[in-house]
């Protein structure tokens, strides 16, 4: 049931706690995996993953906290380039959601049999090719993708609620200045 539904129905209105869960990747040679981790009380039914095709992930969610107080969260990732679009999976075990991201096989195949470059013996460019696909210390790239998450399109709903605040704002500033403007002229035109 939705707020207008329970507004009608006489029950009271809903208070929404919003939160930011904790996002974690899982990086494989075969897959990408974002591990959300949610609060006690989340169930498969609370939440919704949605695959755009403009290459983001949109996962949201909502749960009864206690009474009319409910928890909800909303969040979207930008979708590694390397990732199989048809293959992404959400899944929900032991509390938390899984979205799992498999990646190309023609990218990763390619880039695991390209030869190191002249100079360089095999165990150096094995260790260039790791460095280059991000493996190596877990506890770094978790750093990592948590700081690197403003900066691949990963937005807050903070964030986008006040840029909406701030259009909103700016069309009725801007329509206030038309109207005014119309409405002199209007004065200007009767009086003559």
């Amino acid at each position: 049931m939705d707020a207008k539904a329970d507004q009608a129905a006489g029950a009271p209105l809903r208070s929404y706690r919003e939160f930011e869960p904790f996002c974690e990747w899982e990086r494989k040679e075969d897959k990408d995996t974002l591990l959300v981790q949610l609060p006690p009380g989340f169930k498969k039914d609370h939440l919704k993953v949605l695959v755009s095709n403009q290459g983001l992930v949109r996962f949201s969610g909502e749960s009864q906290a206690d009474g009319n107080t409910w928890s909800r969260f909303h969040r979207e990732i930008r979708v590694p380039k390397n990732c199989n679009m048809n293959g992404i999976q959400a899944k929900f075990l032991r509390g938390n959601l899984h979205i799992i991201m498999p990646k190309n096989i023609n990218s990763t195949a390619a880039q695991d049999q390209a030869a190191p470059p002249v100079g360089e013996s095999q165990e150096q460019g094995k260790a260039k090719l790791k460095e280059e696909k991000g493996e190596g210390d877990e506890k770094a790239k978790v750093d990592e993708s948590r700081n690197a998450e403003g900066r691949n399109g990963v937005e807050s709903s903070t964030v986008s609620r006040l840029k909406m605040g701030f259009l909103v704002v700016a069309l009725v500033v801007a329509f206030g200045a038309y109207a005014a403007y119309n409405y002199q002229y209007f004065i200007n035109w009767t009086e003559k």
